[in-house]
């Protein structure tokens, strides 16, 4: 039985050119070596499983130009040597390094040093680490490779050249478990793969070894969607899709029982809302052709987002993510979970029941001689509408006839004039006099008794403002045309600043006179409040002054 090696092993990239997702660093090195540029101390920074320490073994052997064709027999140990700085974190374990790395290489130019979760090393071995990875011989390159930079001390970073390393996307993990199920003749379904990637949250290591978690698990030799969802705990999409669909439809007790389904199956009620709330938002990026891009689904998956969305209206979708994302919000804090997420789907089937109901009571049939009667009294009053225009009509007619007669007369009374830029001035300045006064005509004259009115107005359209209402109700003084506002601290002033734009167009467009509207702020002084020995006395001895000649007298101190 030959000896079982795990996919990430197995596939390990042995050139730049295989590396997936990290062009910005491979593209880097790959110059640096041609060049021969290469910095003696490199650090690589990066989530798990993205390929810090393959592009170090890649760039090891890049640099002493050996050619390995199998990832599994690494040669040349010697020249290349490495470290785990999780179990060799002391003082004494990176001075045995220093002291190794007196020594030239046997075979090669370069002697290098991959040191694996550097940030795990004491503060005590970086500082015995710094003199010599800020001058190593000429022979000697040091990798550092970590998953957390903030860990690795300044006076480190700063001897590094540092590459960051990003999460892989879904699509290029994609690709490569493609490529590797292709060379192993093994068949897959694209929404499985799609699922495996996601779930490695951009970590090609945890894409593998999913993969062959699932491989095992298969007894057709075949990935598909159902083996990965149960292996993986995760909802099937189809489920979301079914109850979009009950949701839209007002269909609660089918959306309860499919909840009920779900929790038997081993998921969390939380597992339901999360997945709802994404599916709400790739219903609402599906409804834009740019958007969908963004969407991290198959493509199989997209076109059922598309289809749903036509059904589905967009102000369900967004009513439905309000929803869900306020019982999301409060899930941790709801003391049963399962009762929490059933009253959330009971208010989503409850989003298109009001608007079914409406429709129900505008389209309801009525008995035959309710609708005779509601037919003839919709004659009756169309009727009476179409006298009443016609005499509107009628009598407009009238006045712009007589109109036209008066000016007809006038101009021909007139000898016609040579028309003057100053006469046309006047005019126009008289127009606009008289439109004025026809606007001052629809104002009042100020009194208190109308002011008052303006107030209570204004109190009724700020109802939802109870700061502002709290202003308009305090106490007044009216004097001629100048209203004074009596507050008793700061904060209603600058809530009366707020507020005087809009009680000031309401004057005016009111009265006839400018009303002046001003504050007078008169703030009350907080009495002393009594906390120590000494302020008690001395609020009592303002009440009995014989208290002081007694405390003299006996020579007291305040706390007894």
């Amino acid at each position: 039985m030959e000896k079982y090696v795990v996919s990430a092993r197995k596939y390990r990239p042995i050139k730049f050119e295989d590396v997936i997702g990290q062009s910005h660093v491979t593209t880097t090195l790959q110059n640096a070596v041609k060049n021969e540029k290469v910095a003696q101390s490199l650090l690589f920074c990066g989530p798990r499983g993205v390929g810090k320490t393959t592009c170090a073994r890649i760039l090891a052997n890049e640099i002493n130009g050996f050619n390995i064709d199998n990832p599994l027999e690494n040669t040349n140990n010697l020249n290349i040597y490495e470290l785990d700085a999780a179990s060799n974190n002391s003082v004494d374990d990176i001075r045995s390094l220093i002291d190794q790395v007196r020594y030239a290489p046997q075979a090669g130019k370069y002697k290098v040093y991959i040191i694996d979760e550097v940030h795990m090393l004491s503060n005590a071995a970086f500082n015995a680490f710094l003199k010599t990875l800020e001058e190593p011989p000429s022979y000697a390159i040091f990798i550092l490779a970590t998953t957390e930079k903030n860990k690795v001390i300044p006076t480190i970073l700063s001897r590094c050249q540092i590459y960051d390393f990003n999460r892989i996307e879904i699509s290029d993990i994609k690709s490569k478990l493609i490529d590797i199920l292709n060379k192993e003749k093994i068949e897959y379904e694209d929404e499985a793969l799609h699922i495996i990637a996601q779930k490695a949250d951009g970590a090609m290591r945890d894409a593998l070894s999913t993969l062959d978690l699932i491989k095992t698990f298969s007894k057709n030799s075949k990935i598909s969607l159902e083996d990965v969802t149960k292996n993986l705990n995760i909802l099937d999409n189809d489920y979301f899709f079914k109850i979009t669909d009950l949701l839209y439809d007002s269909n609660t007790t089918d959306t309860l029982l499919i909840h009920n389904e779900i929790i038997l199956k081993g998921f969390e009620s939380f597992n339901l809302l999360n997945g709802l709330s994404n599916h709400f938002r790739n219903l609402l990026l599906s409804q834009n052709e740019k958007l969908v891009e963004i969407m991290e689904v198959s493509e199989s998956d997209k076109v059922k987002y598309l289809d749903q969305v036509n059904r589905i209206s967009l102000d369900f979708i967004v009513e439905g993510i309000e929803i869900l994302n306020e019982f999301e919000i409060n899930y941790k804090l709801s003391s049963n979970h399962k009762i929490h997420t059933e009253i959330g789907l009971i208010k989503l089937c409850s989003i298109n029941k009001k608007k079914t109901l409406i429709q129900k009571n505008q389209n309801k049939v009525l008995p035959e001689k309710e609708e005779k009667k509601v037919v003839e009294e919709k004659k009756v009053v169309e009727e009476k509408k179409i006298v009443e225009e016609k005499k509107i009509v009628e009598e407009k007619k009238v006045v712009e006839e007589k109109k036209v007669n008066k000016s007809l007369n006038k101009e021909e009374s007139k000898p016609k004039e040579t028309p003057n830029l100053k006469n046309l001035f006047k005019k126009q300045k008289v127009n606009k006099i008289e439109e004025v006064k026809e606007i001052k005509s629809d104002k009042i004259d100020f009194s208190a008794e109308s002011f008052n009115k303006v107030i209570e107005e204004l109190i009724i359209s700020l109802k939802e403002k109870k700061s502002e209402v709290a202003i308009l109700k305090k106490k007044k003084t009216i004097e001629q045309n100048s209203v004074i506002f009596h507050l008793e601290n700061e904060l209603e002033g600058s809530i009366f600043e707020n507020l005087e734009n809009k009680l000031n167009r309401k004057l005016k467009s009111v009265f006839i006179e400018n009303v002046d509207v001003k504050k007078e702020v008169t703030s009350k002084e907080k009495e002393k409040t009594i906390y120590t020995s000494k302020d008690k006395f001395e609020y009592l001895s303002k009440k009995n002054s014989n208290l002081k000649e007694l405390k003299n007298k006996l020579g007291l101190d305040y706390e007894f």
